[in-house]
């Protein structure tokens, strides 16, 4: 009885000390979860993590400026580096979904971050992937050129006259 008792004890500790099977999805949301709008505290949450990361832009930018200006070559290169891994895992994140360039508490913040990283690409002189940036805009802004947007960063103009901005400073640099 007691060997009884302590082999059912054995395969209950065993049991319990292996490892969880946590399947490899878990926590990434799917492909329906990022396409759904967001009400309430998330959406309050992704209005906060695109001001952050509008506010980050604005900083890069300033950066990039006086880099250019002190014409610090290696320090471009370094900082260029560290601007397409922040933008390739956290800015493209917030910017994938299209259903935050329609809700009417985002989409003004949705383009002012993709002028700011249109901005912070031709800074960076990445020509190419700042037309991308400017073509989706247009794309998703169709029709409501006439919104007011934050740019130039500081400033306040329509969506309009920002493309047109950016289009004149993509080939001046």
């Amino acid at each position: 009885m007691l060997l009884v008792r302590f082999a059912l004890a054995a395969a209950l500790l065993l049991g319990c000390a292996s490892p969880p099977a946590v399947p490899d999805s878990f926590g990434v949301p799917s492909a329906a979860e990022e396409s759904t709008p967001l009400g309430g505290e998330a959406l309050a949450l992704r209005r906060r993590d695109m001001q952050r990361a509008h506010r980050d832009m604005a900083s890069f930018y300033a950066t990039l400026e006086s880099l250019h200006y002190r014409r610090e070559r290696s320090g471009l290169i370094l900082f260029n580096r560290f601007l397409d891994a922040y933008m390739g895992t956290h800015l493209d994140h917030l910017l994938s979904a299209e259903w935050q360039s329609r809700h009417p508490e985002l989409m003004a913040l949705d383009a002012n971050l993709r002028l700011a990283k249109a901005d912070v690409l031709i800074q960076m002189r990445e020509t190419r992937r700042a037309q991308q940036v400017m073509d989706e805009l247009a794309r998703r802004y169709a029709g409501r050129e006439t919104m007011l947007v934050e740019y130039p960063i500081g400033g306040q103009t329509t969506l309009e006259e920002a493309l047109r901005i950016l289009r004149e400073r993509k080939w001046r640099g």
